[in-house]
């Protein structure tokens, strides 16, 4: 680590102090209240809660993880942070949010709205560095004893998930030799994070096509290939759309914009992209340009998009289609994504697992091409095979003198 260096983990130090329970409205400053009220704090973690269909069975450790991304000489360091963050790491948020539903008050009123968490359940909040695959935790301390042991164990989990993890991006990166040991990939992964000459630190949302709303066991053991973005929802708790409409109205704009700015990025990189990275100066901490040019570039570089398919965002929704369909009209905003095909929505019915998709403003019955889904026993075996496959397809196309595409 250097000065150079954007680290993910220096926007909060763990062991800081914040003011997160406003105990006196008149405590401000530059004119905005420090601190949130009892009230408030039960608002946002009830509609947490309730968005994602956590309304029993908590298990003892609850956590609650943002995302935040270190790189070196980086002008668009700021994309591979969170945007809900306005580009920055998360952290914060996951640590306040953590200490709202921990707070005694809150879980009183809580359950006086229906929600019981029980008394030994506590929240601990956690940053993951999604560029060098590290994990922080904080205010440990603060966990029981018979909590403190379960999260040791649960870091351990934690450690082989990331390990994995760093193995799976692996694929995406050519410096990278994915048939070394889950421990060396972690490493080198780690190191390209830091390196002052590594124009790829993180492709990050590169390749995404899908956002899947529901409950996690539609996509449990299914390998999506980093493709998916995952939003936990229960239509069990929802059976009207209620919650369903505060889920589906940032999608469009959060997920299907991402979609989008790799879409346009892809197509045409410089127009609608940013052209190479690597003479870019950023300008008034709002846009890049490309050297000399003057003009602010509207979208994303080279090396950010390479390896992605310029195709719209598909939504696939857990729900009963005449649900999701009075939902998605209920705001204008929100319906125009879909009516103007700038995504794509499919329903998955349920009881029945149908699928329904979006066409001229119905939801229409809909039969998969594939009727069955490869099963791979082995991840790290699969992933093997799969690169022994692409090394013979390239040096056959090569000595046929054929055009090479990556299968990745």
């Amino acid at each position: 680590m250097s000065p150079a260096i954007s680290n993910a983990f220096t926007h909060m130090n763990k062991t800081s102090i914040l003011t997160i329970e406003n105990k006196n409205l008149n405590d401000r400053e530059n004119g905005l209240q420090i601190g949130f009220t009892i009230e408030e704090m039960t608002t946002r973690v009830e509609g947490q809660l309730r968005s994602v269909g956590l309304l029993q069975n908590f298990a003892p450790i609850i956590y609650l993880i943002a995302h935040g991304s270190s790189s070196a000489n980086n002008p668009h360091h700021g994309a591979h942070d969170c945007g809900a963050c306005s580009g920055r790491p998360g952290s914060v948020n996951a640590r306040v949010m953590a200490s709202m539903a921990n707070h005694p008050i809150v879980r009183n009123n809580l359950q006086n709205k229906g929600i019981t968490i029980p008394e030994s359940t506590q929240f601990v909040g956690a940053l993951h560095d999604t560029a060098g695959d590290e994990i922080e935790y904080y205010d440990e301390q603060f966990l029981s004893p018979e909590n403190s042991l379960l999260h040791s164990k649960n870091c351990a989990s934690f450690e082989k998930a990331l390990d994995l993890n760093a193995k799976e991006r692996s694929r995406r990166f050519a410096s990278i030799p994915t048939s070394q040991s889950l421990k060396n990939v972690r490493k080198a992964i780690k190191d390209r994070s830091v390196s002052l000459f590594e124009p790829r630190p993180e492709l990050g949302h590169g390749t995404n096509t899908l956002c899947i709303v529901g409950r996690r066991e539609m996509t449990k053991r299914l390998f999506l290939d980093r493709r998916a973005f995952l939003n936990s929802y229960d239509y069990r708790t929802d059976p009207e759309g209620k919650i369903l409409a505060g889920v589906m109205r940032p999608l469009g704009p959060v997920c299907g914009g991402i979609n989008l700015e790799y879409y346009f990025s892809r197509v045409d990189n410089h127009k609608l992209g940013a052209g190479t990275k690597l003479p870019h100066h950023v300008m008034g901490l709002i846009g890049v340009t490309n050297s000399c040019d003057g003009d602010l570039r509207p979208g994303l570089p080279l090396q950010m998009i390479e390896v992605h398919d310029p195709v719209r965002l598909l939504i696939i929704v857990e729900h009963f289609p005449d649900v999701v369909l009075a939902t998605i009209q209920s705001a204008p905003e929100m319906y125009e994504w879909f009516i103007n095909e700038w995504v794509q929505i499919a329903v998955v019915h349920p009881e029945t697992n149908v699928l329904y998709r979006f066409r001229e403003g119905q939801f229409e019955e809909y039969s998969p091409v594939a009727a069955k889904i490869p099963i791979i026993k082995d991840f790290k075996s699969f992933i093997e095979e799969a690169q022994e496959m692409e090394t013979n397809y390239i040096a056959d196309a090569t000595k046929e003198n054929l055009p090479v595409y990556s299968l990745q």
